[in-house]
């Protein structure tokens, strides 16, 4: 099948979908250095904002991927939703390219939150829209050490098939048990540099923390300020930086 990936960022759904056989038609990235990567990763030179891009460049294609930007989704910032004056509206434009080709897939991701969001409000929004567009669709979240991945990157994935998806399964989860970020690193790396005595304390801080919270609790996400924990400075006025 043929595929257009907006919101291309590195590749990852051109990864995944060119390893089944699929061919990629169009490709959309903002980012100069991301696009100029995914140029040297796969030979396509993506178009840049999806909203200087014509309807009429985008190809027909089968499959739509796009990873819409979380920032105004996310509990780690403003959470401004479909109103954020900079990203807000970028999913009208997954809206307008799905009306235009009508692909018979659509596979969308984004941050867990954006279920939440306003409420439950922000998602049903979304997901009304995609229906009305004919997509029967279903969610899930997943995260990288699902599936013995060393990474824990919680995301909401969103599936949509014209016509109903009978029959459509999510993959298991498959976690290693002895599955290690040290398989990730390299032992020594030609342009290492040491680490700063400062972080060196909030890591031996975040892992004391880590060591005697409850394994009963959920543990606290970002943003945590480990290098804060057992500050005895006026922190309501200034930090140790502001002196």
């Amino acid at each position: 099948m043929r595929f257009a990936d907006v919101f291309a960022g590195l590749g990852g759904f051109h990864i995944a979908l060119q390893g089944l056989g699929h061919e990629c038609v169009f490709a959309s990235e903002i980012d100069p250095t991301l696009k100029d990567l995914y140029r040297k990763n796969f030979g396509i030179e993506s178009h840049g904002d999806i909203r200087d891009v014509a309807l009429s460049a985008v190809p027909p294609h089968d499959i739509l991927c796009a990873g819409f930007p979380c920032q105004p989704f996310s509990k780690a910032g403003a959470q401004r939703g479909l109103g954020c004056p900079k990203n807000g509206d970028l999913f009208s434009y997954v809206m307008r390219i799905l009306r235009k080709h009508e692909p018979e897939y659509v596979i969308l991701e984004n941050v867990p939150n954006l279920e939440k969001h306003d409420g439950g409000v922000t998602w049903q929004s979304m997901s009304t829209k995609l229906r009305k567009a004919g997509y029967d669709i279903l969610d899930r979240r997943f995260s990288p050490h699902d599936f013995g991945i060393p990474q824990i990157r919680d995301r909401i994935y969103i599936v949509g098939k014209r016509g109903g998806l009978s029959g459509f399964q999510w993959p298991p989860h498959c976690p290693d048990p002895d599955m290690s970020i040290m398989n990730a690193l390299d032992k020594r790396p030609s342009n290492a540099r040491a680490l700063s005595q400062q972080t060196i304390d909030c890591l031996n801080v975040w892992q004391r923390f880590v060591q005697r919270f409850p394994t009963c609790e959920h543990l606290p996400t970002f943003p945590i300020w480990s290098m804060e924990f057992g500050a005895t400075y006026p922190y309501e006025t200034r930090t140790p930086f502001s002196v």
